[in-house]
């Protein structure tokens, strides 16, 4: 017979087990936000059916990019998504690209990707956080390294920023406003045929990202 102690054991280990194989339910049931627009308050991601059908999709897919607008919650998304990857995939090398590297670096600061890593329920045994580099700019990180072997390392636009990595992911954000966004896209394509994922978002706008959402490329 399992003492009560051990049942609890268990049970704990096969929830870690299923948020391991599961995106949606790790970012349902694991990961808090902070809603700016509401004071400040620490949320739970809401289990809305377009955020469940969002996150299926990046599952399978391996480039998938999404228009959205300011309440849709899409950003928080996919820093809780690309913060799975390299929690639950060890050596995973994760990639977040926007127009300028400072805007990076706080996409992974303790405002964003990190503050939902130290949210996380702690009674589950993710990946330590071993390295955290400050960013120049003062607002974030440029890079994150867990004990698992992943990192998430922070980088501005460019054809040349990732040519010399193979990444796991990489995710892109407000693409439409990016001065080489096309030339960045087509750097990424050896990510996608190697088995790499992308993702992007953007709010609308014109040019290179209005194209590729409309397949006319």
């Amino acid at each position: 017979m399992l003492s009560g102690e051990e049942l609890a054991e268990l049970a704990m280990l096969e929830a870690y087990r299923q948020y391991g194989e599961d995106p949606w339910l790790f970012v349902k049931e694991c990961c808090r936000t902070k809603d700016e627009a509401d004071g400040g308050k620490v949320k739970n991601m809401p289990d809305k059916e377009y955020l469940r059908y969002v996150t299926e999709v990046w599952r399978e897919e391996s480039l998938l990019a999404i228009p959205k607008s300011r309440r849709m919650l899409m950003t928080w998304l996919f820093l809780c998504l690309h913060l799975w990857a390299a929690l639950t995939r060890p050596n995973a090398a994760v990639f977040i690209q926007s127009k300028k590297q400072e805007d990076s670096e706080f996409l992974l600061g303790e405002d964003r990707l990190m503050f939902v890593y130290r949210q996380l329920p702690q009674e589950f045994p993710w990946p330590a956080l071993e390295k955290a580099m400050a960013g120049k700019s003062g607002k974030g990180y440029t890079y994150l390294r867990f004990a698992n072997g992943s990192y998430v390392a922070a980088v501005g636009q460019g054809p040349d920023q990732l040519r010399q990595y193979t990444a796991s992911h990489v995710y892109l954000t407000e693409l439409a406003f990016w001065e080489w966004a096309e030339e960045t896209f087509a750097s990424l394509l050896p990510t996608i045929q190697g088995g790499g994922k992308v993702t992007i978002d953007s709010s609308a706008g014109p040019g290179f990202f209005d194209r590729l959402i409309h397949g006319e490329l």
